[in-house]
């Protein structure tokens, strides 16, 4: 009886020990997951950390490199202006002069003459309308609106011709002030043939006018005479 009662005391004694060994053990092992789990976090934020830092580096890098670039594209713009840049400004400057063959091109000459032939064809054609008077107020008035829409034409032809020949007005080649006198010169061959068919047509209907009224009056003398 007695060596039952010790067994069980003697059991009853180890019981919390174990259950202090084994709590104990759970602990241990709870708290080695926890700062395991945070030393783990730790470790992270240093890899962010140093993946940061060695993007900025690599950001920085470049930065400098592109200041170079820009430093270096900086001193070849200098370069092009003080070099290259010199060989271009010559050959626009060229450009701005006029050849002789172009100051002495027979078209740029007879455009001069071609508007004087113009306001004397219409200055002619006006004399007449007004001394035959069998046109209208309204049909002369618009014959001098045409004359002075022609002549304003013309001096824009001739404006722009002076502007071609005149140094350094326009940056363009012989070839391509001769091509601009010869537009030029057609334009103004335009108008002088329009104004030459105009004024024809104006003239040819005061001429019918005036056949009609010589007509009008011989039939009122022949039916006055019966």
């Amino acid at each position: 009886m007695k060596r039952i009662l010790f067994s069980f005391r003697q059991s009853s004694a180890l019981h919390p020990l174990l259950i202090f060994f084994f709590t104990g053990t759970i602990c241990f092992q709870a708290r080695a997951q926890l700062l395991g789990g945070f030393f783990s976090q730790q470790s992270r934020k240093e890899q962010l950390m140093a993946e940061q830092i060695a993007a900025c580096q690599l950001y920085l890098a470049e930065l400098r490199r592109g200041v170079r670039i820009v430093e270096t594209g900086l001193r070849s713009a200098s370069d092009l202006k003080s070099g290259t840049l010199g060989l271009h400004t010559t050959y626009f400057n060229s450009l701005q002069q006029i050849s002789p063959g172009v100051q002495n091109n027979p078209k740029a000459k007879a455009m001069a003459g071609i508007g004087q032939q113009i306001a004397a064809t219409f200055d002619q054609e006006i004399a007449f309308q007004q001394k035959a008077n069998v046109l209208s107020r309204a049909e002369q008035d618009d014959i001098r609106q045409v004359y002075q829409n022609l002549l304003t034409k013309c001096g824009e032809d001739l404006s722009e011709l002076r502007d071609v020949l005149t140094p350094g007005k326009l940056e363009l080649t012989d070839a391509q002030r001769l091509e601009r006198i010869d537009h030029l010169y057609a334009a103004m061959q335009d108008k002088l043939a329009f104004s030459g068919s105009f004024t024809s047509k104006c003239h040819g209907l005061a001429l019918w006018r005036q056949q009609a009224a010589r007509d009008r009056q011989a039939l009122r003398k022949l039916y006055g005479g019966h």
